[in-house]
C-alpha cells in the first residue's frame, strides 16, 4: 500500500486488539515511525440495557491506526455540532441579545461555536456501532460491516472529490460507497465471493441507500459506471514454447469453441463460438507480435461488416495491450479471450493429454480460472427442484408454498499437483439467489451457507412468491468456483 500511495496520501488500519500492537509495529517499518500519525479510538460501546457475561473490563472501543506517506499530507480538519450540555453552558445574554458564558479564555459567544463547532479529536464517541443499532436499515448482511458515518469521516478528512479511495479488504463495500457519495474514484479488493456479490448489489441499489447529509432523505441518484475484473496470477514472465496444434486445440476448447477451420475474406480463421468465427492468435508465429488497437483496425479492413455482429480472439493474457473485453468496430464487436500465464505455464508443465477437456459445446466452461498452480473448474452440481408446504409452522396456515432446491450432489472437480479427495457435498460454501434475474446483471437477495444447509438436509428453501420472473442460482465451492443456473416457478412445478 506504500508504493500506491500518492505522495500526499494516508492509510488507516483497522483491526481489534488481538492484533492491533503487532500491526503497529510493521507499519512503523514500513512507513517510518515518524509518519505515524494518530491512534483513533472509536467508542463502540453498547447502550444501556446490554447484558453482558464477560467477567471482566467490558470492551469498548475499537481502534485505528493512522499514517501518511509523507509530512506533507492531505488533510481537512473536521467539526461537529457540540452536545446540548455544552450548549446550555451559554446561559447569559449580553445587551445584544447574544448567549455567552465567561471561561477561562474569557467571554465565548454561542452563535460563534456555532458556526465552528467542536474540532474532532482522536476519540470518536459519536458514531453508533451496528451493536448499539442492530435494527438499521444500512445494514446488508455482510458479518463485518463497518457503519457509513465511520468511513465518511475517514475519506472526508483524507482526501478531496476527485481522489482516489482503495479499499483492499473491501469486505461489504462501505468504503467504496461512501466514496460514490462523496464524489471519489474508487478501487475495491477482496477474495470472498459472498464480498464481490454483496458489493455488486449494493452499488446496483445505491440510489435507495440513505444520504450521507441528511439520513432520513434517500441518496436517490445511481452509481457512476463500474467494472467488476477477476485478477488471475499472471507473474511469468516469459511463455514457453508449446506444440503450436495442441496449443490451438486447447485454446479452442478452454472457450468452448468448435474446432472448424474456414475463411473471410482470404482470412484464415480457427473455428466458432456459437455462429460467430474464432480467431486464435498466433503468437509463436509472430513472436514480437501484440494484440492492439491497430491490430483490430487491421483484421476489420478485411472483415468488415462480413463477420455479423460479433468476432472473437483467443489470445494469451500478455499479448494484450488494451485493457477492454472488447473494441466495437462499425457494427461488430471485436471480443478478446485472454489465456492467463498461469494456464499456459500449467498445460506446458503436465502436458495436453492430462487435461480433461469439455465433452460438449453446451456444457459450462470446465476450466475456467488458474489459482497458483492448480486448475479449478465449475463444479458439478446435481438438484432436484420441487414446491413443498412451508416447514415453518407459522407459514403453515397461510395459502403458500416453497420452492425447495435440494441439493444431491456436489462435487469440486480441481486437478492440482497435490489432489487432495472431497467426501460429496464437502466443498460446497453456499448458495446465492437472485430472486428476479433480470437476464444480464446478477444482484443478490439472499445467501445460503453451506453449515446452515448442512442443519436443513441441503435444502434451499423459499417462498415461491418471491420468484418475479426468473431465478439465477449461483452454487460456490470453498476454492470459489461458481455454477449457475436459471430457473422459473415452472421447474418447481408451479404452472
Amino acid at each position: 500500500m506504500k508504493e500506491l500511495l500518492s505522495e500526499d496520501g494516508s492509510i488507516y488500519v483497522h483491526l481489534d486488539e488481538k492484533k492491533g500492537h503487532y500491526i503497529k509495529i510493521l507499519l512503523d517499518e514500513v512507513f517510518g515511525e515518524q509518519h505515524f500519525q494518530r491512534e483513533v479510538v472509536w467508542d463502540t460501546r453498547v447502550l444501556s440495557g446490554f447484558k453482558t457475561q464477560a467477567e471482566n473490563w467490558i470492551r469498548g472501543h475499537d481502534v485505528l491506526l493512522f499514517y501518511a506517506k509523507n509530512n506533507d499530507f492531505m488533510f481537512n480538519k473536521l467539526a461537529v455540532q457540540h452536545r446540548q450540555e455544552y450548549i446550555d453552558r451559554f446561559n447569559k445574554v449580553d445587551k445584544d441579545g447574544r448567549k455567552y458564558f465567561d471561561g477561562r479564555g474569557g467571554r465565548r459567544y454561542l452563535d460563534e461555536v456555532m458556526e465552528k463547532g467542536k474540532a474532532i479529536g482522536d476519540v470518536w464517541d459519536d458514531i453508533m456501532s451496528f451493536q448499539q443499532i442492530p435494527t438499521s436499515t444500512e445494514k446488508v448482511g455482510y458479518p463485518t460491516q463497518k457503519p457509513e458515518a465511520l468511513l465518511q469521516r475517514i475519506i472526508k478528512a483524507s482526501s478531496n472529490p476527485g481522489d482516489l479511495v482503495f479499499d483492499c479488504f473491501a469486505g461489504s463495500g462501505t468504503t467504496l460507497a461512501v466514496a460514490e457519495k462523496l464524489g471519489r474514484s474508487w478501487i475495491g479488493v477482496d477474495c470472498g465471493k459472498l464480498a464481490i456479490y454483496t458489493m455488486q448489489k449494493r452499488f446496483l441499489n445505491i440510489g435507495e441507500s440513505k444520504d450521507l447529509e441528511n439520513p432520513k432523505k434517500k441518496f436517490s441518484k445511481q452509481c457512476n459506471p463500474f467494472t467488476l475484473y477477476n485478477a488471475g496470477l499472471y507473474d511469468y514472465k516469459m511463455l514457453k514454447g508449446l506444440p503450436w496444434e495442441e496449443y490451438r486445440d486447447f485454446a479452442l476448447k478452454l472457450f468452448q469453441c468448435r474446432d472448424e477451420k474456414h475463411e473471410i475474406s482470404k482470412i484464415e480463421l480457427d473455428g466458432y463460438l456459437g455462429e460467430d468465427s474464432v480467431l486464435v492468435f498466433n503468437y509463436q508465429k509472430y513472436k514480437n507480435a501484440m494484440l492492439d488497437r491497430g491490430f483490430i483496425d487491421d483484421l476489420h479492413k478485411y472483415l468488415g461488416d462480413k463477420i455479423g455482429r460479433r468476432f472473437f480472439i483467443v489470445v494469451p493474457a500478455a499479448s494484450v495491450q488494451f485493457l477492454e473485453d472488447y473494441i466495437a468496430k462499425g457494427k461488430s464487436k471485436y471480443f478478446v479471450l485472454r489465456i492467463p500465464y498461469s494456464i499456459i505455464e500449467e498445460i506446458h508443465n503436465r502436458g495436453f493429454t492430462k487435461i480433461k477437456q469439455p465433452v460438449s459445446e453446451m456444457d459450462v466452461n470446465d476450466t475456467v480460472d488458474a489459482v497458483g498452480f492448480d486448475f479449478v473448474q465449475v463444479p458439478t452440481v446435481e438438484c432436484k427442484y420441487y414446491l413443498d408446504k412451508p416447514k415453518n409452522p407459522d407459514l403453515l396456515n397461510q395459502k403458500i408454498k416453497e420452492c425447495v432446491i435440494k441439493i444431491e450432489k456436489f462435487e469440486s472437480r480441481i486437478i492440482s499437483r497435490k489432489p487432495v479427495e472431497f467426501a460429496n457435498l464437502e466443498t460446497l460454501s453456499m448458495v446465492m439467489l437472485d430472486y428476479d434475474f433480470d437476464g444480464e446483471v446478477f444482484d443478490l437477495d439472499e445467501v445460503f451457507y453451506a453449515e446452515d444447509l448442512k442443519k436443513n438436509d441441503y435444502e434451499v428453501r423459499f417462498v415461491d412468491d418471491k420468484v418475479k420472473g426468473q431465478v439465477m442460482i449461483i452454487y460456490i465451492d470453498i476454492f470459489g468456483n461458481e455454477k449457475r443456473e436459471i430457473k422459473s416457478l415452472k421447474d418447481f412445478g408451479r404452472k
